[in-house]
């Protein structure tokens, strides 16, 4: 067997082994596996990106701690349940469906930031085809092309490295997340509902408001989430 031969046959069982995995049923184990990388992943992507396009080394993370971003956490867990056993499907299919459902995702997750923190996490006034600021025609563009990786290749990939895992440790590495993730979750939510109450005038009454205050002043939440603009300062 020739070296080129080999090379073959081994991403012949590569490509068989990530489509065997993929068609395996959905499990919650393996969703929050998915939800777990790419959160930890998107946040890196997106801070690479700012590097390369600014020049700045920013947090882009959803919480106060831990590089994690919800957002793309929920987005690969909405592409895993809205795509799952599509991949039979032609590419404008997928990339269609996966933008129409990626700007409504990017649109309810702005309007709920807004609804709860009084503060937008991005606004996208400044391009041209955007909504009222969420969403955008470039960016939806790039959810359908992401939904094609996706089902074609990102998810089969990562079902593989999943089954890989030793199941009795990835279910200790999957409570120690979860525990990790709830907390800095409900802190991060705390401490921004504290900074929109702030901004209305409204005194710390308990010591939690006090401590949040004390701990999470406005000057460190926007220096923790550098692209976030206050709805009254910004003009929303």
């Amino acid at each position: 067997m020739t070296r080129e031969t080999a090379v073959e046959v081994s991403r012949s069982r590569a490509w068989d082994e990530a489509g065997e995995a993929a068609a395996k049923p959905l499990t919650v184990y393996r969703v929050f596996w998915l939800f777990l990388i790419a959160g930890f992943v998107g946040d890196l992507i997106e801070v690479v990106f700012w590097l390369v396009t600014r020049g700045e080394l920013t947090s882009r993370s959803s919480l106060v701690y831990g590089p994690f971003s919800l957002v793309w956490g929920l987005g690969g867990v909405l592409l895993t349940l809205a795509f799952h056993r599509m991949d039979d499907q032609g590419a404008a299919c997928i990339i269609m469906t996966g933008a129409v459902l990626g700007g409504a995702y990017e649109y309810i997750c702005s309007w709920v930031q807004e609804a709860l923190f009084g503060a937008c996490f991005w606004d996208y006034r400044h391009l041209l085809f955007n909504l009222n600021g969420r969403v955008n025609l470039l960016f939806c563009l790039f959810w359908g092309l992401t939904a094609l990786m996706w089902v074609r290749l990102i998810f089969p990939a990562l079902c593989v490295f999943v089954d890989r895992i030793p199941r009795r440790r990835g279910g200790w590495m999957i409570r120690v997340a979860v525990l990790f993730l709830v907390c800095s979750t409900v802190l991060s939510a705390a401490a921004l509902c504290r900074m929109d109450q702030r901004h209305r005038d409204v005194p710390a009454s308990d010591a939690v408001t006090r401590f949040l205050d004390e701990a999470y002043p406005d000057s460190w939440l926007k220096e923790r989430y550098p692209n976030m603009g206050i709805l009254d300062e910004i003009g929303w």
